[in-house]
């Protein structure tokens, strides 16, 4: 497996070697997004499927080669913290919608009440960020280290408290991959959540490539024990 190749250092490092790990494995992310939506489909496996789904991803990160018979094994080992997982999704989103549609009625809009609207909508912003700030290394922490659900949202959290501008900055991928995949309809549905993820595994560790078996050394050590045998 060969590495990323060089391009501009401009370039961010997530989308360097998370495009090059989708492209060498895009029949992969292709199959991985049908079986996503297949899980999403029934919302009980909603969070489990994701979970796994990332694990896999991980897993070709990492140069591990993962089989498609691990899918199995992985989502039987994250059911439980993968529903966690999706139900904290399911929390969040209803906190978010129910501050920012139950504030604006009860302050009104009318002088400084406006105010005091926009700073609700300010902080639920920010939240939002950081709460999708946070996704990429929860689910390595649950799909990859196996820790339970409250375990990984602290090391998620001491994490993007240690890397706070990189994890920020990763939210503007999913946002632009929102609108293309607004923009493209369904043949975008059928990659663009396995890249998402995939861009998720490389923001928290980069990829890594093993160097395959020298065979001039090999040769040698064939040689060497040829004469050794004579």
């Amino acid at each position: 497996m060969t590495g990323p190749p060089q391009t501009p250092a401009g370039i961010p490092r997530v989308l360097r070697e998370g495009g090059w790990l989708a492209w060498t494995n895009l029949p992969t992310l292709v199959g991985l997004n049908v079986l996503w939506i297949a899980g999403a489909v029934t919302v009980v496996l909603l969070g489990p499927m994701t979970v796994t789904v990332f694990g896999h991803l991980a897993a070709l990160r990492d140069d591990r080669h993962p089989t498609w018979r691990t899918l199995g094994t992985r989502l039987r080992a994250v059911l439980w913290t993968g529903t966690l997982w999706s139900v904290s999704v399911g929390v969040f989103a209803y906190l978010a919608w129910a501050n920012l549609t139950f504030w604006p009625r009860v302050l009104g809009h009318q002088g400084a009440a406006q105010l005091g609207v926009y700073a609700v909508w300010l902080l639920w912003a920010y939240l939002t960020w950081l709460f999708i700030a946070l996704q990429p290394f929860l689910l390595d922490a649950l799909a990859v280290r196996g820790l339970t659900f409250g375990r990984a949202l602290r090391a998620a959290a001491v994490v993007v408290i240690r890397r706070p501008v990189a994890a920020h900055a990763f939210v503007v991928i999913p946002l632009a991959l929102y609108l293309v995949g607004r923009s493209f309809r369904t043949p975008g549905v059928l990659v663009l959540i396995s890249l998402l993820l995939t861009l998720a595994a490389v923001q928290v560790r980069p990829v890594t490539v093993r160097p395959p078996p020298d065979e001039e050394s090999g040769a040698e050590d064939e040689s060497v024990r040829g004469k050794a045998a004579r």
